[in-house]
């Protein structure tokens, strides 16, 4: 017999089952455990064993080697695939040596002890198997609480990226509806303006979804196109109920201001830059021809080449860029009849298919 020689070592924690068909062998293994604090159970059989592990957590199973009906390899296999946290140690005979080697290898069991068995020793090793199991099931443990709190966190990340999905579509249409009111001040100069700008916006926003552009870039073409005439506010009475092409020529260039102070009125607000520029440059052409800074193909941002051709379509029908109005039909004549020269021939293009054509 033998006492702990680690005072910090509590027995009485643990529970121990040993198995073996000879009554004295468990008598032997009872007294020298019970002596040291364990919690001891004992079985005759590997039946009995089985029906005791599906009742009580066991800490140790000590299992003969030899035994009839059902062995220690065969019993310690099953212990564990059913109870892998229960740490397995067999007893066996110098002629079993063999046998218990192939089981260590195959995992079945965590050691062997030859009998007869010195008490130290084996009391060493039944130790020694609570201290790895210990530490195996709290591996086992914090690899699991690991996994669900991985788990965790993503399905937090995930519902916080709905809520700010969410958030974002909800600021955006708000965004958008504040912009729509924005808006609302041009009919107090004109009341045709505001059904013009909005059917601006509309067919360019289209345009842009078919050009491939992307959300904010298809936003901000919509909002450019509802306040592409807001620089308008500011021109006088006579300048903006006379039609551009019966303007007389001092008039004509403050009706072009119209570009450069629609950029100002936005270009203080951060969120607004680009939409800034498409305002400014709505009128320019792509051969160089459109005001106010004269900007050629590409240098004109694709949201304003856009814009250009909508609002060109739109005014050839209201007749204010030509002498009598023109008909749906006759105003897309004309701007495919300037593809390339004025108006971007990959956005007339766009522009047509937009229309249904």
């Amino acid at each position: 017999m033998t006492s702990s020689s680690n005072e910090s070592f509590d027995a009485s924690q643990y529970k121990v089952l040993c198995v073996d068909d000879e009554p004295n062998i468990l008598s032997a293994l009872r007294r020298m455990l019970s002596l040291e604090g364990f919690e001891v159970f004992t079985a005759e059989s590997g039946a009995q064993a089985l029906d005791l592990l599906a009742k009580e957590p066991i800490n140790v199973i000590i299992s003969d080697m030899q035994m009839p009906q059902m062995d220690g390899t065969e019993l310690l296999e099953k212990v564990r695939q059913q109870w892998p946290q229960t740490m397995r140690l067999m007893l066996t005979g110098a002629s079993d040596v063999s046998g218990a080697i192939d089981a260590i290898n195959q995992g079945a069991i965590y050691r062997y002890t030859a009998k007869p068995w010195n008490d130290d020793e084996l009391m060493g090793t039944i130790k020694s198997a609570i201290a790895f199991g210990t530490l195996a099931n709290e591996h086992d443990r914090l690899e699991a609480l690991t996994v669900a709190q991985k788990e965790s966190l993503n399905e937090m990340v995930d519902t916080l990226e709905s809520r700010v999905q969410e958030r974002t579509k909800d600021l955006r249409a708000a965004y958008v509806a504040s912009i729509k009111a924005f808006s609302n001040i041009l009919e107090l100069r004109r009341p045709d303006l505001l059904p013009h700008s909005r059917r601006v916006a509309t067919l360019s926003m289209k345009m842009a979804k078919l050009a491939g552009l992307s959300d904010d870039e298809c936003q901000s073409v919509y909002i450019a196109g509802l306040l592409h005439d807001i620089g308008k506010i500011g021109l006088s009475d006579r300048v903006l109920n006379t039609k551009f092409i019966e303007l007389p020529l001092a008039d004509a260039k403050v009706y072009r201001t119209h570009c450069d102070m629609g950029e100002a009125t936005l270009n203080t607000l951060d969120d607004m830059k680009n939409v800034a520029a498409i305002i400014r440059s709505h009128h320019e052409y792509f051969n160089g021809t459109g005001f106010p800074d004269a900007l050629t193909g590409n240098e004109i941002p694709v949201g304003a080449r856009i814009v250009a051709i909508v609002e060109a379509y739109e005014e050839l029908q209201s007749g204010d860029y030509a002498k009598a109005e023109s008909s749906p039909a006759d105003a897309v004549r004309v701007i495919l009849s300037n593809k390339g020269t004025l108006f971007c021939p990959e956005m007339t293009d766009v522009f047509v298919k937009a229309l249904g054509g």
